[in-house]
């Protein structure tokens, strides 16, 4: 079944900006878009703990791929953080369960579709069913990477601002307007999460346009935004004081550096999810140029995500440690213990500060 094109409106993106960068992205998502018509039962997953761009992007593809009759699933894991779920409000999000109802997972899908992330490895818990499974495998991300392994298939732009507006750009001239309301909301949230509610460099006037589109198909940002970051618990401002209790400002000041053990989580009655968010607050501060932030995970390993005001590539010190992501915004993971890894970390970043900050 193919979905009929709508008429031209005055906020379609396409019609706005036909520069050569544009038009080869354009021809990408066709490609995409030709693909996914040629296939039937495909599985939506995105990178261990999903962030807002990860799932409202696979939130968006599955309501078109719906459209063209195909069975689809989404699973995440561990599953969708609380601050996420206003995006699923009839719960089709599933939580990746080994031992019980995706112990044949691998078996399921046709096409098993990677979003938001271009290394299988990022997967967590479900890399050994990604790795079993005979699905035809792809990815879809606009993350840096010099070549995605591990698919049949990749679908990347680096010049996208988020993966969501990538997803709209499939679905933009390809779905009747105004979009399904779930739908716009959760490409909407995928943008905002991505581009720092618009703060951030990556904000183009492309994504902005996108902005505009989605608003007049009945997306209130005010209300994202409240949905978004103003759904805390007292436990999170705990494990932020906790945090900053122990802040340290290395280079001058240029780079803050802060730390998470287990037992700071434990003595905060604090989670995972309890930590978003807090690797950006450093970047308040006056003369930081990097903020990192470097917490314990229960298998004894260490996750490093890393943060740049403007001038410093922290996507070359992650993948120093086989991660990656944005110039501005990017993340690994490290064997441990913690102090081990933030010596190297600490390291890292002090040597690109001292590179990127020589540059003219």
């Amino acid at each position: 079944m193919k979905l009929g094109k709508p008429a031209p409106t005055a906020g379609t993106v396409g019609a706005q900006l036909q520069t050569p960068l544009l038009m080869k992205v354009i021809s990408m998502l066709d490609r995409f878009a030709a693909f996914l018509d040629s296939q039937d039962r495909i599985l939506l997953t995105t990178h261990e703990n999903p962030d807002g761009d990860g799932t409202g992007a696979m939130i968006g593809l599955a309501h078109y791929l719906r459209a063209l009759g195909k069975v689809v699933r989404i699973v995440v894991s561990p599953g969708v953080p609380p601050s996420l779920g206003f995006l699923d409000p009839e719960g089709r999000i599933e939580a990746y369960d080994a031992e019980g109802g995706h112990r044949d997972l691998a078996e399921w899908p046709t096409t098993w579709l990677l979003v938001d992330a271009s290394e299988p490895r990022r997967l967590g818990k479900m890399h050994s069913a990604f790795l079993a499974s005979k699905a035809l495998k792809v990815c879809l991300d606009h993350h840096l990477k010099d070549a995605p392994e591990g698919f049949a298939m990749e679908f990347t732009d680096a010049t996208a601002s988020a993966s969501a507006e990538l997803v709209y750009g499939l679905v933009a001239s390809r779905m009747p307007r105004p979009l399904p309301r779930p739908m716009a909301v959760a490409l909407y949230a995928g943008m905002v999460d991505d581009t720092g509610n618009f703060r951030f460099s990556n904000a183009t006037p492309s994504i902005h346009r996108i902005a505009a589109d989605l608003i007049e198909d009945g997306v209130e940002p005010a209300r994202v935004y409240q949905q978004l970051y103003h759904q805390g618990r007292p436990e999170r401002m705990k494990l932020f004081a906790r945090a900053f209790n122990g802040l340290k400002l290395l280079h001058e000041g240029r780079f803050a550096a802060l730390t998470i053990t287990r037992q700071d989580l434990e003595a905060c009655g604090a989670d995972h999810d309890d930590m978003e968010g807090l690797v950006n607050r450093p970047l308040e501060l006056r003369g930081v140029e990097v903020s990192a932030l470097l917490y314990e995970m229960e298998d004894g390993n260490v996750k490093a995500s890393l943060r740049s005001r403007e001038r410093v590539d922290v996507n070359a010190v992650c993948r120093e440690f086989g991660g990656g992501g944005h110039r501005l915004a990017s993340g690994a993971k490290l064997d441990g213990p913690l102090q081990k890894a933030q010596t190297r970390v600490d390291a890292a970043v002090q040597c690109q500060l001292q590179k990127d900050l020589a540059q003219p």
